[in-house]
């Protein structure tokens, strides 16, 4: 049993329908991982254009933590869609 205390998250009702990223930057400067989502709003041949709709700021123990989480919610998204193939590398 672990000794962390549960969290109960509280989403304000002016975020609570998100908005669609489709493009994640991230960073690191050595206190704090930065995550920009992004929106794509313009291509063109020779680059994307993309507006950053949320920077957040992650402490690096968190990011262990968001990586395993992350891992074993793919692992669920795996099973329970239709199976695709990786893109091909180059």
């Amino acid at each position: 049993m672990s000794d962390d205390p549960a969290i109960r998250l509280h989403v304000p009702e002016s975020i609570a329908g998100g908005v669609l990223a489709d493009f994640v930057a991230v960073g690191q400067n050595g206190h704090y991982f930065t995550l920009d989502f992004a929106a794509i709003t313009g291509r063109s041949p020779e680059r994307l254009d993309a507006q950053v709709v949320s920077r957040v700021k992650v402490l690096p123990d968190q990011i262990f933590q968001l990586m395993r989480a992350l891992n074993e919610q793919l692992a669920h998204y795996e099973r329970a869609a239709k199976p695709r193939e990786e893109p091909l590398g180059d």
